[in-house]
């Protein structure tokens, strides 16, 4: 059974073995980093030709019984999802290469079984569970979010208090103080920050953002490092991230929501997309001009 089925490590298998926290031996760390949620047990213990069968079986074992592996069909979408991105090489990080479509469509190959056209009652309920990449396929933005100019994920508000603080963190001082005056016109007044260093000591302060905007351009800023480390934090995981991006392909989006992002708008902004987004983001119905 164990030879034939394929594991994924789970959330805390991915950051047990980031953090370099788990508590285990150069061996077992060894098999943990072999299990990548697309080989099988049999060609995992083919790499560890110092286990046979028996040893095997109880060493995976150990690795389920800490909860840091499970069989790949028992895994919740966003863990998996969560495990899977973590891994992607640095190099392929903001570029839509065959390869990231590759990866992306190979993570969504067992997220969107059975899902497509307008979702019903059940699929509504299988989105708010775990699968933001079906969410991203329901919301039929296939091709590229640039047409639609955003995407908004469906609890980007949810639990968000209604005096929200905001943080706009951009180096187009235009850009910024367009998104301050709408943000402003919803009866919020937001923190606006033009560098790295200033987004981190916003970040750093006891009242933290609720929501913190980032220009996805920013020098010096790698939007998408900086997702992966805000939800490894225990602190800053509650922060809801909304990327501001010239890129606007599937690939890109798919990239900011399997990181944990709660929205996407594409540069140019437009003002109707932002008429159409910023309520979804803070919690508000629209407001009309």
């Amino acid at each position: 059974m164990l030879l034939d089925t394929v594991f994924v490590r789970t959330r805390t298998g991915a950051l047990a073995f980031a953090g370099g926290d788990a508590p285990l031996s150069g061996g077992f760390r060894q098999l943990l980093r072999l299990i990548d949620g697309k080989c099988n047990g049999r060609e995992v213990l083919a790499a560890m030709p110092q286990l046979d069968e028996e040893d095997f079986g109880l060493w995976m074992g150990e690795l389920m019984r800490q909860m840091l592996i499970a069989p790949k069909d028992d895994v919740p979408v966003d863990d998996m999802a969560f495990q899977m991105t973590g891994e992607m090489p640095a190099n392929m990080l903001g570029t839509a290469s065959a390869e990231d479509n590759a990866m992306i469509d190979d993570i969504m190959a067992d997220v969107v079984k059975g899902l497509g056209g307008k979702p019903d009652v059940a699929t509504r309920e299988r989105l708010q569970k775990s699968a933001r990449m079906a969410a991203i396929e329901s919301a039929s933005t296939q091709v590229a979010v640039g047409k639609a100019g955003y995407f908004v994920y469906p609890d980007a508000a949810e639990g968000l208090p209604d005096k929200p603080r905001v943080c706009i963190a951009g180096h187009m001082e235009a850009q910024n103080r367009v998104l301050e005056l709408l943000i402003m016109r919803a009866g919020v007044k937001p923190r606006v920050v033009a560098s790295r260093d200033a987004m981190r000591a916003a970040l750093a302060e006891a009242e933290k953002p609720h929501i913190l905007i980032i220009d996805a351009e920013m020098p010096a800023l790698d939007p998408w490092r900086t997702i992966e480390a805000m939800r490894v934090d225990a602190e800053l995981r509650r922060v809801r991230v909304v990327i501001v991006s010239a890129k606007g392909e599937r690939a890109d989006l798919a990239q900011a929501m399997l990181l944990g992002a709660a929205a996407y708008m594409v540069k140019p902004l437009r003002k109707d997309v932002l008429d159409a987004a910023l309520p979804q983001i803070l919690g508000r119905p629209a407001v009309k001009p």
